[in-house]
Formats: C-alpha cells, structure tokens, sequence
C-alpha cells in the first residue's frame, strides 16, 4: 500500500510538472505572438512614414491621414521578395471612381525600405484644357523629375522614345489624362513615370516594371 502511494504521489508530481510546463509553454507562445504582432505594427509604422515622406518629397503632397481612409495595407510578395504596399483614399470603398476620388498609393521593398511605386491621383479633370499640354513639354518634366529626385539612385539610363511613343499614341490612349514615359537602366530594367496632363506633373512612377508585376 505504502508504495503504491509513492507511486501515486509520483505521477501526480510529473503531471503536475507536465502541466506546469505545459502552462509555461503556452505563456511563452503567446509572449512571442504578441512580440510578432508589435513587430509587425512598428514596421507597418516605419513602412507608412517612408511612404508619406516620399509623396511630400517626390510630388509635393502631404497626405491628409486625418480625414483619408487607410486602404489595402497589406504585404505580399513576388518572386520570393516582399514587399508593403499603403494606400489613403477619399471613400472607405473596395472600388473608386468618379471624378471626386483622390487616392495615394506606395508601394515600399520591405529589406530596403525604398519606394518602387509611388502614385498620386488628384481626380478626373475638370474639363478638357489638359488635352493642349503637349507631349514634348510632359517629356521635358519627367525627365528632369528623375534626374532631380535621383530617381534610379545614380545608375546610368536613357529615355526609351521609341517605346514612350508608342504607348502614347495607341488608340486606346487618345483622351487619356496622363503621358506615359519609359526610362531604360540598371542593364535593361524599366522604369515607367506618368505625368498628369491636368495637373502639368509627374504624379506616379514605378521602378523596375517587370519585376514588381511578377
């Protein structure tokens, strides 16, 4: 009998230690999901801030986050690299149209912190003035935009005419409120900035086209 209770007392002592350690487990599990979390938060943070300096910087624009809903903040990646991307709006909506909507948009290479994409849309002009800025003068401007903002980081490149014609004179781009140029660098990656005809400025660009559609 006397045993038989050393045996019981025994195995409630390795229960009592499994459950212990089990608790301990569990604690510890949930401390680092909460560490992950708040990581996660403060780089969201730092990602936003990245993205709002640059349309300050890049366009001029500072973000009204007070009165702009936060949409599509999410990271994703392509091709085994990741990226942020943030976007503030004028209409808590999945999709926006009309000439009223205004939309900010960044996409951020999360290792590098550095803007791939940065796009601002002011709205649908307000009549058909913008159809006078001429292709030549919208050139000028995004070629000294990317010179000026160092745009490519100091690596050599060169306006692509032939492929910035093209596109600007396809059917489908007649009436459009935007010229859209092609900057070859970096050993044949391609860099796309749009100037807003309304506005007579660059409100967008992407860095290395290809690669960040996949």
């Amino acid at each position: 009998m006397k045993s038989t209770k050393i045996l019981g007392l025994a195995l409630a002592g390795i229960l009592s230690i499994g459950g212990v350690t089990a608790i301990a487990h569990a604690s510890n599990n949930t401390v680092m999901t909460e560490q992950a979390v708040e990581q996660d938060s403060y780089k969201e943070n730092k990602l936003k801030e990245v993205a709002l300096n640059a349309f300050q910087k890049n366009f001029n624009e500072t973000v009204d986050t007070k009165n702009l809903y936060e949409r599509n903040n999410e990271f994703y990646e392509i091709g085994g690299h990741k990226f942020y991307m943030t976007e503030w709006a004028n209409e808590n909506s999945e999709f926006i149209n009309g000439n009223t909507a205004i939309y900010y948009t960044a996409v951020i290479d999360v290792e590098t912190n550095k803007i791939t994409s940065l796009q601002y849309h002011p709205g649908e002009p307000e009549n058909q003035n913008y159809e006078n800025f001429s292709y030549d003068e919208a050139k000028n401007l995004a070629s000294n935009f990317v010179k000026a903002n160092n745009l490519l980081d100091g690596k050599s490149y060169e306006f692509s005419e032939a492929q910035s014609k093209e596109v600007n004179t396809a059917k489908d781009s007649e009436g459009g409120w935007y010229y859209h140029f092609y900057f070859k660098y970096d050993g044949g990656k391609t860099c796309l900035v749009n100037v807003n005809k309304d506005l007579k400025q660059v409100t967008e660009f992407i860095l290395d086209v290809d690669a960040l559609q996949g």
